[in-house]
């Protein structure tokens, strides 16, 4: 059943109501909240597959578990490794002034209510990860999941009412007009996973408010080869990463910048590498289906467009199927070479199963054309060369990088993940990282033997002595 307007925002004040500045949630209490939020995931596994599974039509149960499930389980374990030491004032140096009894704390202190609107791709992790972070630093957390899985969003709302008490934790349901009023409510702190337009929208919303943002975006990813890279290992991993969910993940390769002269071997690698992983599409559990009609006929219409303007298209189909399959909505990987640079494939984000393949003479001439783009959400380098790698990523700029693997390092503890520019802004996961997205660091600067000197340094001020003082510091 989906929640209204008047529903929406009831749990809203409740949860802004609970919201108590003297007193915090202890860490008790926001352990018992973790664990409520493990508790539902874990016993409800096979349900949590089966909603996903009905919302797209065909997915792979274990690759539902890797993108949605393992990931909430992973950072609820670190965070309650660290939380305690965590909720403690941070102890920062204070230099020679600590000779004086000066000393500096950084307390973390909670936002408030946090508001948190996840993505079709990954509607349970990218729900549940960013919500046991503010969880951690004290929250209360309120979740839209995407209209485009109406099944899974229906089930996380129920199982949140049976687990959790709504004042700490709920999911509301709905269409774009329940997403437009969650955007505007006038949150200490909203989390928003989708494109770079409907980011922009979200910004206008929260405006009015005040309200910071956490915006995970995406864009188009690059994937550069070095001319030294193991082409086997890097042709096996951009191919079948970038079939991963049909190419719906925010963090897939978008396109592959190559040397010009082993485009032919790329191509061959990649192609014999998708005819393993993917000899048959129908009825292939693996594969998985694009989300809806709206997006199907969006992938066409790059594809059409492409090839109405002469691009060589590569379509991986080792079974010669009939598809792309309009009723299951199964679209095969397609490589397009060196697409002109005003095609849809080369200029937006394709979030589908079209891998666009440029080829490049020099180095310069890569990073020159990643340039020419909006800063992505992640760059991927493969090959051998220390120069050439670091140059790559001294004279570029995205969100993040990984140098012969692929999005790994959106799952590490100890940094923390998120765009830059058009990719988002923000950044949360990375165990403290999260934490500390979602708290308040208040500084606070207690002041040693040195007290009753520091009013000569106000005013009325000018006399010699301060004179003679900031001369020396300024060095005059």
């Amino acid at each position: 059943m989906m929640t209204t307007i008047n529903e929406m925002h009831q749990i809203f004040n409740l949860q802004k109501t609970q919201y108590d500045r003297a007193q915090p949630m202890t860490y008790e209490e926001r352990v018992t909240v973790l664990n409520q939020i493990e508790a539902l995931i874990r016993d409800n596994i096979s349900e949590l597959i089966t909603a996903l599974q009905a919302d797209f039509g065909q997915r792979d149960p274990l690759q539902i578990v890797s993108a949605d499930l393992t990931g909430p389980l992973a950072t609820i374990a670190y965070i309650k490794k660290h939380l305690r030491k965590w909720i403690l004032p941070a102890k920062q140096r204070s230099g020679l002034m600590a000779l004086t009894g000066t000393k500096q704390y950084v307390y973390n202190e909670p936002l408030g209510v946090v508001g948190i609107m996840s993505p079709f791709n990954a509607p349970i992790d990218l729900a549940l990860d960013p919500a046991v972070e503010a969880i951690a630093a004290g929250n209360r957390v309120m979740v839209k999941i995407s209209e485009y899985t109406p099944k899974t969003a229906a089930l996380v709302q129920k199982l949140s009412q049976q687990y959790l008490n709504e004042k700490n934790f709920a999911v509301v349901t709905g269409e774009a007009d329940i997403a437009a009023q969650f955007s505007a409510l006038d949150w200490d702190k909203l989390v928003f996973t989708g494109g770079s337009e409907t980011g922009k929208k979200v910004l206008s919303a929260v405006a009015p408010n005040l309200t910071p943002v956490v915006l995970e975006l995406g864009g188009k990813n690059p994937a550069v080869v070095l001319p030294d890279a193991n082409k086997q290992m890097t042709a096996a991993k951009i191919a079948r990463s970038r079939s991963g969910n049909s190419g719906q993940i925010c963090l897939d390769t978008d396109y592959v910048l190559l040397p010009t002269d082993q485009l032919d071997e790329y191509v061959r690698l990649i192609t014999a590498q998708l005819a393993q992983a993917f000899p048959t599409y129908i009825n292939n559990s693996e594969y998985s289906a694009i989300i809806n009609d709206r997006s199907y006929d969006r992938i066409l219409r790059m594809l059409t467009e492409a090839r109405q303007r002469g691009t060589r298209l590569i379509t991986i189909n080792p079974n010669n199927e009939l598809v792309p399959d309009v009723k299951r909505r199964l679209i095969p990987l397609t490589l397009a070479i060196n697409p002109d640079r005003d095609l849809q494939i080369a200029r937006n984000e394709i979030f589908g199963p079209i891998l666009s393949i440029f080829t490049y003479d020099s180095l310069d001439e890569a990073i020159a054309f990643i340039n020419s783009h909006e800063k992505p959400l992640a760059m991927y380098l493969f090959g051998r060369s220390s120069r050439h790698l670091n140059q790559i990523i001294s004279q570029t700029s995205s969100g993040g990088v990984d140098i012969n693997e692929l999005s790994l390092h959106a799952g590490s503890h100890s940094m923390g993940f998120g765009g830059v520019g058009y990719s988002g802004m923000g950044r949360y996961k990375g165990g403290k990282t999260g934490f500390e997205t979602f708290s308040n660091q208040k500084s606070v600067y207690k002041q040693g033997v040195l007290a009753k000197y520091t009013t000569r340094l106000m005013v009325p001020i000018h006399n010699k002595r301060n004179e003679k003082l900031l001369k020396r510091m300024l060095g005059l």
